[in-house]
């Protein structure tokens, strides 16, 4: 092989590197844009568990995380016992690898769609879970208002509904719950 052969197979494969790492960039930070939701960002361990202890899950409840990720949360709730445990992600990636999580837990009460969260009824859940960006927590106060049932919980991680009265607050955990309107 001479020098230019090197040369040209190197340049072709850092492009073809570049380009596999646009295409996972692309995927996981521009698609939940598209659907104005927000990007992947996994929950910190330590905060999957504040977000389950505010939550205050009962045998009876039945969660869904809006924007799953990797299902780490609603794995985490569906460990403590409650009835169903939905996760919602558009990432096809994200699903499979929560699926396979749940799998290996043996968690029988979990299950992950392949949604937008947009186009999902929520109206049977009793606890929702958030990381969302401003924008899309601004049209999730009025989905989930308009959905839920009186007395539903939502659990926010670091950001804020507006209008909403703030049940409880730990650190950048926020508890609001469904009150009938005034």
């Amino acid at each position: 092989m001479d020098y230019i052969t090197i040369l040209l197979a190197v340049t072709l494969f850092f492009l073809l590197t570049l380009n596999a790492a646009a295409l996972w960039w692309i995927a996981r930070m521009l698609l939940p844009l598209v659907y104005r939701g927000g990007p992947y960002v996994p929950t910190r361990h330590e905060d999957v568990e504040r977000m389950i202890q505010a939550a205050r899950l009962t045998p009876a409840d039945r969660i869904a995380d809006l924007g799953s990720g990797d299902g780490r949360i609603v794995i985490a709730a569906a460990k403590t016992g409650v009835a169903d445990a939905l996760g919602i992600e558009i990432n096809g990636i994200l699903i499979r690898a929560s699926r396979v999580s749940a799998e290996r837990a043996n968690l029988k009460n979990t299950r992950f769609e392949k949604e937008s969260f947009w186009k999902t009824d929520v109206s049977d859940r009793s606890v929702i879970f958030l990381y969302q960006v401003p924008y899309a927590m601004r049209g999730l106060e009025t989905k989930l208002y308009n959905e839920l049932p009186i007395g539903a919980r939502v659990v926010s991680n670091d950001f804020k509904f507006v209008h909403w009265k703030l049940g409880e607050e730990f650190d950048r955990i926020r508890v609001y719950t469904k009150t009938a309107p005034t």
